[in-house]
């Protein structure tokens, strides 16, 4: 869906697929619950993330600018400011601020596992992760003037960090729910998408995108990603028996496992690619997935192959394959 996005589908197909980034905030959650060792050092398991997180877009930036010098060496993104931001994860060559968010939200997880731990009542986390949507959708709206300004690069942190550390609050939880209760929170949700989006269309007198409100996202923005992962969640052994019979689960486990490096590859190629939105969205996607195929395949039985230090052996799995 994220590289669907990138393809420049029509507007009414991009607003459909526009519940990605919070699902895989969610899914991020999810993961964390069932692989945290509470135990661990705090430092060594922020050692742990970055490893997965950053050094394999540093990795595949390196790549990326050296190509480009070599290739296409009057490219404006060879400006210094451009490759400076992207290995910050700022902006930048563009794509690479959603590694930002997953870094931040890393950086905070403990706690919200902490909390979650502590907060034995369903009801009562979810009453209190609600009150802190509703405090941050108050102080979003009270700071969004002040970010052009004094605020700005702080915003870049904070604006991003307290909304998808609830969001990942939530996917803590969620698999604790059953498809009821998952049922009842999608339409919870539907309910916050019709209320907000009534409310926006009455101001400006025409349907307002969720997308407008997703720097930094708001509720608005969060109530459609809500409404349709829990719809997906609810209905995920269904869509699993689905790809079973169709002989794909292979291929989607091995898209899942491997999400970061299909996504960095995806970015050259969305850049290069020129094609209706269709066509350009199979090539894109298609390709970046046999990239990474031949990536981990090499890796697997080439690099580690040859190596005999179990703690490089593990480095490189980490940071190469999924």
């Amino acid at each position: 869906m994220i590289i669907l996005a990138h393809v420049e589908p029509p507007s009414m197909l991009f607003q459909i697929r526009n519940f990605d980034v919070p699902l895989m905030v969610l899914v991020s959650g999810m993961s964390f619950g069932l692989t945290y060792k509470s135990g661990e050092a705090y430092l060594s398991y922020v050692w742990r993330r970055v490893k997965r997180l950053v050094f394999p877009v540093w990795i595949f930036l390196a790549i990326y600018f050296i190509a480009l010098a070599i290739l296409y060496p009057d490219s404006s993104e060879l400006d210094s400011r451009t490759m400076i931001n992207s290995f910050l994860l700022i902006k930048g060559i563009g794509f690479v601020w959603i590694i930002k968010v997953f870094l931040l939200v890393a950086l905070i997880s403990p706690w919200i596992y902490r909390f979650s731990a502590k907060t034995e009542s369903n009801r009562r986390y979810i009453l209190i992760i609600v009150g802190c949507f509703l405090t941050w959708e108050i102080t979003r709206y009270l700071t969004i003037p002040m970010m052009s300004g004094g605020l700005k690069t702080a915003s870049l942190i904070t604006h991003y960090i307290i909304p998808y550390g609830l969001v990942f609050a939530v996917g803590l939880r969620v698999s604790q729910f059953n498809n009821r209760q998952l049922h009842r929170f999608s339409f919870i949700s539907l309910g916050a998408l019709i209320l907000i989006g009534l409310g926006l269309f009455l101001i400006h007198g025409k349907f307002i995108p969720t997308q407008k409100f997703k720097y930094p996202p708001s509720i608005y923005y969060f109530s459609y990603s809500f409404l349709v992962s829990f719809f997906l969640l609810a209905h995920s052994r269904y869509l699993e028996r689905i790809f079973e019979r169709l002989g794909l689960l292979k291929v989607v486990l091995f898209i899942a496992q491997n999400t970061i490096w299909i996504y960095l590859w995806h970015i050259p190629l969305v850049k290069i690619v020129n094609l209706n939105f269709i066509l350009k969205y199979l090539v894109v996607l298609f390709t970046a997935v046999i990239i990474a195929y031949i990536q981990v395949c090499f890796v697997n039985s080439f690099l580690l192959m040859r190596t005999s230090n179990k703690r490089l052996r593990k480095n490189i799995a980490t940071i190469l394959t999924g």
